[in-house]
């Protein structure tokens, strides 16, 4: 399978995702971010006692592709942000459909094999889409695509960048005129619009009730300067017009779906990227993936057009190994999560205060027990097992005491009194947090 590492020559910058070589040379330069002017916006929600379910699809922006990664890398998009925000509203499941290379045909063909039931290669789809890492392996699940869109609360969308890659190979190939270009990309854009429409109206017959969010493009070439000539002033204003003309029609697809009595909402990310493309890519090292801060960007355009906000994660405390998050609130209370043999412990009256959930404790046998709705879990210190609904479970790592000058706390392991009750617990990493909903 070839690598994931791409090095793009310095001709080729503006190309980026562009070609056929190598498996992430046409890695989706869908460049689409989000960013929509919200008011009362109506939040996707979860049929009662069940998450909050998203299903991205796409192309390498929706994996979270960023130079450098390999296939053992762990992505870090913008969905992947959403659904960190979705956890902070509460349970949440999120499917990354994600695909390299994907073009908006490509898309179409996968959404219709999804509604069909159909299974279809990377090549049935696109010519050559079984070169790209993953994709064979993405594509092949095809049918249950279809059943987690049928199931889906909120889905979100970034297709494109790879429709219009051809015309960075004219600019760097042939030096066309200004006119000739406009001519390529009206060409390009006649033919994105129809393709975009049918796999929206897809996802549709698939699910009407679900929220779908999709971006548009943002152009990944910075502008002009005596640094950066392989573009002129006057193939410049041509692209950021095409960019403008984009995001007006996908405005105007998601208009036009909303007074059918949809709830589909189109995010900008054209316009926070415009000058910022060498901050907010890797455009200076030949890739125009997003970097970090452009992901950052995105997700925050999706989750302002999604929940009308983004919260940011609050300031680790000092001494804390991590962020402990119950039921969209912060854990209070004096004493801090600990990690201890690769187990995270929280201090038990503040957890199961948080939780709303009923705390007994007996001295002489040291045992914790904990009443959160139909269930019950004790913890006695030191013990191997816990008790759940009055059967014994063994444990990993028991609950201990932990002194702090004259009085004691009481250390209760997260994955065992989550397990044990019910709950739902969620760890992002790249957050440094801990999610936990009852």
């Amino acid at each position: 399978m070839p690598k994931w590492t791409i090095a793009f020559t310095a001709a080729a910058m503006l190309v980026g995702a562009a070609g056929n070589g190598g498996a992430w040379a046409s890695a989706g330069a869908s460049f689409s971010t989000p960013i929509m002017a919200v008011s009362a916006i109506a939040a996707p929600k979860a049929e009662a006692n069940q998450p909050l379910r998203i299903v991205a699809v796409g192309d390498s922006l929706t994996l979270g592709y960023e130079y450098g990664m390999s296939e053992s890398s762990v992505p870090y998009g913008y969905a992947d942000r959403v659904y960190e925000q979705a956890l902070y509203q509460g349970r949440a499941e999120l499917q990354n459909y994600g695909i390299l290379g994907l073009k908006s045909p490509g898309l179409q063909k996968l959404l219709e094999a999804a509604a069909s039931g159909t299974r279809i290669t990377a090549d049935q789809l696109q010519p050559n889409l079984s070169t790209y890492p993953l994709a064979e392996a993405t594509v092949s699940k095809s049918e249950q695509l279809g059943e987690d869109l049928k199931k889906a609360n909120l889905i979100v969308l970034t297709i494109g960048g790879n429709d219009f890659t051809p015309i960075f190979n004219d600019i760097l190939q042939d030096d066309i005129s200004a006119s000739t270009l406009q001519t390529r990309l009206d060409a390009l854009l006649a033919g994105y619009y129809p393709s975009l429409e049918a796999s929206l109206r897809t996802i549709l017959k698939l699910n009407p009730k679900a929220t779908v969010v999709f971006a548009d493009q943002y152009l990944p070439a910075p502008k002009p300067s005596t640094i950066n000539q392989t573009i002129t002033q006057e193939q410049y204003a041509v692209l950021t017009n095409g960019v403008d003309k984009l995001k007006k029609q996908t405005e105007a697809i998601a208009a036009k779906l909303t007074q059918e009595g949809f709830d589909v909402r189109t995010v900008d990310v054209s316009t926070p990227f415009r000058g910022k493309e060498l901050t907010y890519t890797s455009i200076i090292k030949g890739d125009i993936h997003p970097k970090q801060s452009g992901y950052d960007v995105m997700g925050r355009a999706f989750a302002k057009g999604i929940w009308g906000d983004y919260r940011d994660p609050e300031v680790l405390a000092a001494g804390s190994p991590l962020r402990v998050i119950v039921n969209g609130k912060s854990l209070k209370g004096g004493n801090k999560p600990v990690l201890k043999n690769n187990t995270t412990f929280l201090p038990m009256r503040d957890v199961t205060a948080a939780l709303n959930a009923t705390l007994v404790w007996d001295g002489p046998t040291r045992t914790a027990t904990i009443k959160s709705g139909d269930r019950v879990v004790a913890f006695t210190i030191g013990a191997d097992t816990m008790k759940v609904n009055g059967q014994t479970v063994p444990l990993e790592t028991p609950a201990y005491l932990q002194q702090f000058g004259g009085s004691s706390v009481t250390y209760l392991p997260l994955a065992a009194l989550s397990k044990g009750l019910g709950y739902q617990v969620v760890y992002r990493k790249p957050i440094g947090t801990v999610f936990i909903q009852s």
